[in-house]
């Protein structure tokens, strides 16, 4: 079942044939789709080195073309500025048999998603995580403030989008406790200091594990400007108590900064609910359990 409108699914036969037509020094590289719970592109390995990103709804858009090549700056701008691995843009590639869109080629980061990944040691990946997250926000901003790109880069606020997911989760959650831990995030202070280059989406699916210890991030969007307590969601989102402790300790915010984190981890949690309950088991378990986590208190 397709999760969005407009989705469509990408023939690899077609899209060896478009590597070999657009990126020559590619061709005859044995391309294979790569098993992912993604929401917005289809990964494909192209030999041992390279990964196409497909958005699953294809868009041919000068706007779309504009997002995949500020996508790309931004990616090299991280390069080596991060203490993990980030994967690096290699082409940009245009419409192709069956595919009326965009999509792109990156270096291959080696390692397994921890959304499918187990026996990580948490308080390890606790610190790894916290530290990446801080080398983020110290990026230089080159003056820019709020840009309203990605999750966080604009205030926290209530929206329809919020409330109308929470009463069509009403079968899954209990709807008056999570509307008391949403607007308790909402009474939470502002944010007062400056905006900072922030990673907006710290979700399992794009975190690499290697050897036991966080060495990837993947799924490099377009540079986001804004609240650093954005960046907080995985403290529902992927630990539980202990290592949660851990990972606000190591990320050194206040009270605040916490509560706010918590409203934008039920804002992702609470949408992908119900959105994804009949389409994408990974997303959907994935939101249940921050919801669970933020009920707990």
């Amino acid at each position: 079942m397709d999760m969005h409108p407009g989705q469509v699914t990408v023939d690899p036969a077609a899209l060896t044939a478009a590597i070999a037509d657009q990126v020559p020094a590619l061709a005859g590289l044995p391309v294979r789709p790569v098993d992912s719970a993604g929401t917005v592109v289809a990964p494909f390995r192209i030999g041992e080195r390279y990964l196409a990103r497909v958005p699953l709804v294809p868009s041919s858009d000068p706007a779309a073309r504009r997002r995949l090549d500020a996508e790309a700056a931004h990616a090299r701008f991280l390069a080596d500025r991060l203490p993990v691995e980030v994967p690096r843009p290699v082409h940009q590639g245009g419409p192709f048999a069956g595919y009326p869109g965009w999509w792109s080629i990156w270096t291959w980061v080696d390692g397994t998603s921890l959304d499918r990944t187990s026996g990580v040691d948490r308080l390890l990946l606790a610190r790894d995580l916290a530290r990446l997250l801080r080398a983020f926000h110290a990026l230089p901003t080159q003056g820019r403030s709020w840009n309203h790109v990605g999750r966080g880069a604009r205030p926290l606020a209530d929206t329809d989008w919020v409330r109308s997911s929470i009463a069509l989760s009403a079968h899954l959650v209990d709807a008056s406790a999570a509307t008391a831990v949403w607007e308790r995030a909402l009474a939470a202070p502002p944010h007062d200091g400056p905006a900072v280059s922030i990673h907006g989406d710290p979700v399992p699916g794009n975190l690499i594990v290697r050897d036991g210890r966080l060495a990837g991030l993947v799924d490099i969007a377009e540079p986001s400007i804004g609240d650093p307590a954005a960046d907080l969601v995985p403290a529902w989102a992927v630990f539980e108590p202990g290592a949660r402790d851990a990972f606000r300790a190591a990320m050194d915010v206040d009270d605040a900064a916490w509560e706010r984190g918590r409203g934008w981890a039920f804002e992702m949690a609470i949408g992908a609910l119900h959105y994804y309950e009949h389409t994408n088991p990974v997303f959907f378990t994935q939101a249940s359990r921050t919801i669970e986590r933020l009920l707990e208190g």
